[in-house]
């Protein structure tokens, strides 16, 4: 398997509808399955839920993208998500504040509740129904993460950069099924009929891998991923760890 980290979002989804909800987290390629295609992991961690909302392609534990042109299209429910409506403007505006104050965060290596603290005093944000505490926290280990990787090649190596936790232990990145790391699969199986709708086929779908999530955030929310190379449909999967 071929892992690429921090893909850039115009090159995972379509468009920029779920711009500011979910963020790309890593690509890969030459999995066994497919032929030449891609898939990519991604995750809406910063977002909260609501659980009420139920349909066939997204709920709060999951998501189904269709893989058109080697990008993922979204036919789900946004209402899912709660604070859609307000995510996209206040992710631009972080990210146009990371571009320019990014590396300076890096190295004066800026804490969670700092950097927080300073964007609210900054800038007048209308969060709406967004956690805005949760939101800043996931956008910014997400980027200086990102950025750190960019600058060394080191994966994961935020939290020993922001928090003073001690130096962490190699990362595969994706923990791939061949590895024999199924005991998240075997629980996604085993509640099968409480997770999906009687209409998603999980029978149709391979195992792929998943990644975890607090080696991108300090979310515990891990990324199971599915793929129906018959119906070219990905499947990602929310558990948290």
């Amino acid at each position: 398997m071929q892992i690429t980290p921090y893909p850039k979002f115009e090159t995972v989804f379509e468009n920029d509808t779920l711009k500011g909800i979910f963020y790309p987290l890593c690509k890969i390629s030459n999995f066994g399955l497919a032929g030449e295609k891609s898939l990519f992991f991604v995750s809406h961690n910063g977002i909260w839920t609501d659980e009420n909302v139920k349909n066939d392609y997204n709920r709060s534990n999951f998501i189904c993208f269709d893989l058109k042109n080697g990008k993922y299209s979204f036919k789900g429910d946004l209402t899912v998500y709660l604070g859609h409506r307000h995510a996209r403007e206040v992710f631009n505006t972080l990210e146009t504040d990371f571009k320019k104050h990014g590396n300076d965060y890096l190295s004066q290596r800026l804490k969670t509740d700092d950097y927080s603290a300073n964007i609210v005093e900054k800038y007048e944000i209308q969060f709406g129904d967004l956690d805005p505490e949760y939101y800043l926290q996931a956008f910014y280990e997400f980027a200086i993460n990102k950025l750190s990787f960019e600058k060394t090649g080191n994966f994961g190596a935020f939290n020993e950069i922001i928090n003073d936790w001690g130096k962490t232990d190699k990362s595969p990145i994706v923990y791939e099924v061949k590895d024999g790391n199924t005991s998240g699969f075997e629980d996604i199986m085993a509640n099968r009929d409480y997770l999906f709708p009687e209409s998603l086929k999980i029978d149709a779908y391979e195992k792929i891998g998943y990644i975890v999530g607090h080696e991108f955030f300090t979310d515990g929310n891990d990324t199971y991923l599915l793929f129906d190379d018959m119906g070219n449909t990905i499947l990602c999967v929310d558990h948290y760890s």
